[in-house]
């Protein structure tokens, strides 16, 4: 396929506005504990969505998974271990609040996303003068996440009185923070080595834009299997499977809503990198990673989550912004 820079970054930055909003629609949902919640929307953005859009874009996809049994495998074992970091996303979020869990998780995303897809290729690529123009865009962005961290603690320590206990309470949050940042990337990994799947697909007849959706079916189908899992679970042992009798209807369209925006937004991805050619696994994960941060921050800071906080922690708060900023022009430039 025709390389396509600014197209293949157009899609990709429009993905991040995916990535960062997709959870908006939770707010909406009245009555529901977080798992209701999850529930759907794993059915939703990591079986059907991924199936349907699959379907329709890919012909003969049974015969393209025939073909190609080991990257099946492999793709599959990927998405395996991204739903598990995905289900310990969730639980740094509820150990050490946003401000602190974010930065973090989406600091080691970022930079493993990145840089690791590079790394497996061609380690000698980020000796090149892109190579490290890329590296030094992720070392800004990661920069901008120290800042946003540093902001969030700040304005936590200020909104409440710190509880007994809670330095093992960190601790154990931190723990779980870098255990999600290292196993989220893995979603991206299953994109590297769905390449053959690609292929097939191509071969196929699959328009080279959406030949990336024979990957996602499967490797989010894979991290559904934990994820709706981990939710029944808890539905069973918190006895709020109860919540779902009588709920309003709203309910189950918000949760859906946030499904398809966030399959919409590893949509975006894997078409927009299939213009970037080999770039898209680097520079697009790292761009769509970035965005999806300052995205979820400015909602945040647009809805008030930030009214009330510091001076100084506004301050640093801005300083982590500009720094993303930067790094994302960094990186989109690194070619």
């Amino acid at each position: 396929m025709e390389t396509n820079y600014w197209a293949g970054l157009s899609l990709i930055a429009m993905g991040g506005l995916f990535a960062g909003s997709f959870s908006v629609p939770f707010n909406r949902s009245k009555g529901w504990e977080w798992e209701n919640n999850w529930l759907v929307w794993s059915v939703v953005a990591l079986i059907v969505a991924p199936w349907v859009v699959a379907v329709a874009t890919v012909p003969g996809l049974l015969g393209v998974y025939a073909a190609e049994t080991g990257p099946l495998a492999v793709v599959a074992f990927f998405g395996l271990i991204w739903g598990v970091g995905a289900i310990l996303f969730g639980r740094g979020i509820d150990l050490l609040g946003v401000g602190l869990s974010m930065p973090i998780m989406l600091g080691l995303t970022n930079v493993i996303g990145t840089l690791m897809p590079v790394v497996l290729r061609d380690p000698g690529g980020l000796l090149t003068a892109s190579g490290l123009r890329l590296t030094a865009g992720v070392l800004v962005i990661v920069l901008g996440i120290v800042f946003y961290s540093v902001a969030g603690s700040l304005k936590e320590r200020g909104a409440q009185t710190p509880r007994a206990g809670v330095r093992s309470g960190f601790v154990k949050g931190l723990l779980v923070c870098l255990a999600a940042g290292i196993l989220s990337p893995m979603v991206n990994f299953a994109f590297v080595f769905g390449a053959p799947l690609q292929q097939q697909a191509l071969a196929a007849g699959t328009d080279p834009v959406y030949t990336s959706n024979a990957v996602w079916s499967i490797a989010l189908t894979a991290g559904c299997l934990v994820n709706a899992g981990y939710c029944i679970c808890l539905l069973r042992s918190r006895k709020t499977g109860a919540l779902y009798r009588g709920s309003r209807r709203v309910n189950w369209a918000w949760a859906a809503l946030a499904g398809v925006l966030w399959y919409s937004s590893m949509m975006l991805y894997g078409m927009g990198g299939s213009f970037l050619g080999d770039a898209g696994v680097s520079v697009g994960w790292a761009l769509m990673q970035s965005l999806a941060i300052l995205t979820g921050n400015l909602a945040g800071l647009f809805t008030g989550e930030w009214r009330g906080a510091a001076p100084v922690s506004r301050r640093i708060m801005w300083l982590g912004l500009a720094c993303l900023l930067a790094g994302v022009f960094i990186v989109a430039f690194s070619r």
